[in-house]
C-alpha cells in the first residue's frame, strides 16, 4: 500500500511549469519556425518539475539553473512578483487553448488544428466533440477518415454497443497488458483503472495508471508504443499514452509521479458521477481534488500518493472500486456505514456447474482440478440438465456422482439439477425425482421479453426448487431480459427462502448489479454459480463475486459462503415449511 512519503514539487514550480508547457504548445501550434521556442519552454518546464525546492529560493540566482534562456528567467521573476506572465496572457487571446492537446495525437500537426479552428470554426473541446458526434467533420476533405478515427478515439467517442468487450474478455486482456507494463523499465507501479476495475459488465476500452517519474516518461512512452501488442498509436503526450491494441481495443494510459499516483488512480477509475460527488465533498471541506492530488485552497498538497490517504483526508471510509457509481456510496462512507464486501476467499463452493461427459472434461477430472486450484472449496454442485425424456440418464448421473465421491474419499460433488419451469410455474419433472438431488435450480427457457413474473412466483413456492436460475433470462448484447416484476419476486423469494442465482457466465451476469442490491435489501439469499461447462470456466466465479460486490453483498448474503451442513439446514427448513402447504408437489 502506498503512503504519502514523498514530497511533491512546490506549488510555484508546478504552476510555472504548467504555464511553460502551455506556451510550448502555443509555439508548436504556430508552426515549424518556432521550433527553438518549443524546445526552450519544454526544457524549462521539465527543469522546474524536477527542482526539489521552491523556485523562490533561486530568485536572485536563476543563472545557476542550466538550460534557461534570459527571456524565461525574466518570466519566472515576473510570475514570482505578479503571479502571472503577460506573454502567456497574450497567447491565451490569440490561440485556441482547448485544442492544443490535439497536437499530441498522431498525425495531427499545426495545420490540421488550424483547419479545425479557422476553417471549421471550432473554438473549444465541447464544440469539437459535438462536431464529431454529429458527423460535421466527415465531409472536410483535408481531414482523412484515419485522422477522424484517431480524433474520436482520443475523446473515447469510438465506442458502441457492438465493439464493447464482455467483462471476462476485458479482464483477461487487461491483466495480460498489466503484466507487460509492469516489466517496462521506468514503471515503478501499474494498476488497472476505469470501468474494468469497477467491474462493469461490458467494457469500452482499457484504462491503466502507471507510476512514472517525470525524467523517465519519455523512455517509458517509447517502450510502450513499441510493444508487440500495439497495433496503432493514437497519441502520446506528457502524461497520457493512447494506443489501439491488436484486437482493436483501445488502451488509455495515464502516468503520474509517486505523490500523485493514488489521486490519478482514483480519478481515472471513476465513475464520473462518483468523482463529481467526491469533488463536491472536497470543496465543502475546503479542498480541491484533481488527478495530481488533494490540495487546500492555498494550493498546498494534502494527499494523493494513495487512494486511502485521500478518503482519509476527507474523513470518510475507503470506498471499494465496485461501489463507485453514484453519490450514495459517498454518503454511506461519510457515516462509516459501508458493508464489508464479499471476498473470493469466502466462497466455499460453486452452486452450479454443468459438465458434459460426452463433449468436454469429465466430472472426475473437473472435481480434481477444482480441489487443486481452489483448495478453500468444500463442495461443487455438478448439475445435470433435467430432460423429461431421459430419466434413466438422471439416475445414471446420480450413480456417477456417488462413484466419484467414493474415489475422492468424501462428498465433494453435490448432485445438482437444472429443471425447466413450465408455463404454470411447475417444474418439468416430478417432485419425487427432484428430491433425489442435493440442489435444484429452476430456470425459464426461451421466453424473451414475455411477462414471466407469475411463473417465477409459483416456482418459489415449490419445496424442491431451491433456487431460481437466470432470473432475467437475458444474454448480454443478444437477448433482452424477460419482463419481471422484481419487487414481487424479491418479496416472494424472501418469504419462501428461495435463493436467486447470480449466474457468472460472462454473457449472462444475471442477476445484474442493481437487482442484486435490491435483493440484498429485501433479505433474499443469493447463490453464485459459475455455470462452467468446461474446466477452465470454473474461474468465472470471479465474475460472480465481482457482480455480488457491485450489488453491495456481504458474506452473509451469499449461500455458498456457508458450509454444506448449513445449506442442508437451510434446505430442510424451507422444504418442511413449504411442504405443509404444497402437498401436491410431493
Amino acid at each position: 500500500m502506498y503512503t504519502d512519503v514523498y514530497q511533491p514539487s512546490p506549488p510555484n514550480n508546478v504552476a510555472i511549469a504548467d504555464i511553460f508547457h502551455h506556451i510550448a504548445a502555443c509555439y508548436r501550434y504556430m508552426g515549424k519556425d518556432h521550433y527553438d521556442q518549443v524546445q526552450a519552454y519544454d526544457r524549462a518546464a521539465t527543469c522546474l518539475r524536477r527542482l526539489p525546492v521552491d523556485i523562490e529560493v533561486f530568485r536572485s540566482r536563476l543563472r545557476e539553473l542550466t538550460g534557461l534562456t534570459d527571456v524565461i528567467r525574466n518570466e519566472i521573476t515576473e510570475f514570482l512578483d505578479a503571479g502571472c506572465i503577460q506573454h502567456y496572457q497574450r497567447f491565451k487571446n490569440k490561440v485556441p487553448f482547448e485544442l492544443l492537446d490535439l497536437l499530441e495525437i498522431k498525425g495531427f500537426g499545426p495545420s490540421t488544428v488550424k483547419l479545425l479552428h479557422e476553417t471549421c470554426g471550432i473554438q473549444n473541446r465541447d464544440q469539437l466533440i459535438t462536431a464529431l458526434q454529429y458527423g460535421r467533420l466527415d465531409d472536410v476533405g483535408e481531414i482523412s477518415p484515419v485522422k477522424l478515427d484517431l480524433l474520436k478515439r482520443s475523446f473515447k467517442l469510438h465506442k458502441s454497443s457492438t465493439n464493447r468487450l464482455l467483462l471476462w474478455d476485458a479482464m483477461l486482456q487487461g491483466h495480460e497488458i498489466l503484466r507487460v507494463l509492469r516489466l517496462v523499465k521506468g514503471v515503478a507501479h501499474a494498476e488497472i483503472a476505469g470501468s474494468l476495475r469497477r467491474g462493469c459488465e461490458t467494457i469500452g476500452d482499457l484504462d491503466m495508471v502507471l507510476q512514472v517519474e517525470e525524467p523517465d516518461r519519455e523512455q517509458v512512452t517509447t517502450q510502450i508504443v513499441q510493444l508487440p501488442h500495439v497495433e496503432n498509436v493514437v497519441l502520446h503526450g506528457r502524461n497520457r499514452i493512447c494506443v489501439v491494441l491488436y484486437n482493436n481495443t483501445q488502451l488509455d494510459i495515464r502516468m503520474a509521479g509517486a505523490t500523485a499516483f493514488g489521486a490519478s488512480w482514483l480519478y481515472y477509475t471513476g465513475s464520473r458521477e462518483h468523482l463529481l460527488h467526491l469533488s463536491d465533498l472536497a470543496e465543502q471541506k475546503g479542498f480541491i481534488l484533481s488527478p495530481e492530488g488533494l490540495f487546500d485552497t492555498m494550493c498546498n498538497y494534502v494527499a494523493g500518493a494513495s487512494e486511502e490517504s485521500i478518503y482519509q483526508a476527507l474523513d470518510i471510509a475507503f470506498i471499494p472500486a465496485e461501489l463507485r457509481e453514484s453519490g450514495k456510496e459517498i454518503r454511506r462512507a461519510a457515516r462509516h456505514m459501508l458493508p464489508q464486501l464479499l471476498a473470493h476467499h469466502q466462497i466455499k463452493g460453486d452452486l452450479r456447474m454443468h459438465v458434459d461427459e460426452h463433449l468436454h472434461d469429465s466430472i472426475a477430472t473437473t472435481a480434481h482440478y477444482v480441489m487443486n486450484a481452489f483448495p478453500h472449496y468444500e463442495y461443487i454442485v455438478a448439475a445435470a440438465h433435467g430432460d423429461t425424456q431421459d430419466k434413466k440418464g438422471l439416475a445414471a448421473w446420480i450413480s456417477n456422482i456417488d462413484r466419484i465421491n467414493e474415489q475422492i474419499g468424501f462428498s465433494f460433488l453435490k448432485k445438482g439439477l437444472t429443471v425447466e419451469i413450465l408455463q404454470d410455474g411447475t417444474p418439468a419433472l416430478p417432485g419425487s425425482l427432484l428430491q433425489q438431488f442435493d440442489w435444484v435450480t429452476g430456470i425459464v427457457l426461451n421466453d424473451t421479453e414475455k411477462e414471466i413474473t407469475q411463473r417465477l412466483l409459483t416456482a418459489c413456492e415449490h419445496p424442491y426448487i431451491h433456487c431460481i436460475g437466470n432470473p432475467s433470462n437475458r444474454i448480454i448484447g443478444k437477448k433482452k431480459p424477460s419482463i419481471v416484476n422484481w419487487e414481487l419476486l424479491f418479496e416472494k423469494a424472501a418469504a419462501t427462502n428461495t435463493a436467486l442465482e447470480i449466474n457468472a457466465q460472462p454473457c449472462r451476469m444475471d442477476l445484474r448489479d442493481e437487482w442484486v442490491r435490491r435483493a440484498v435489501e429485501k433479505k433474499v439469499y443469493l447463490a453464485i454459480g459459475s455455470c462452467a461447462a468446461i474446466m477452465r470456466q470454473v474461474d468465472y466465479m470471479q465474475l460472480g463475486v465481482t457482480l455480488a460486490r457491485r450489488g453491495w453483498c456481504k458474506c452473509e448474503n451469499i449461500l455458498n459462503t456457508m458450509h454444506w451442513e448449513a445449506i442442508e439446514e437451510f434446505k430442510t427448513a424451507r422444504e418442511n415449511a413449504l411442504s405443509l402447504t404444497n402437498i401436491k408437489h410431493v
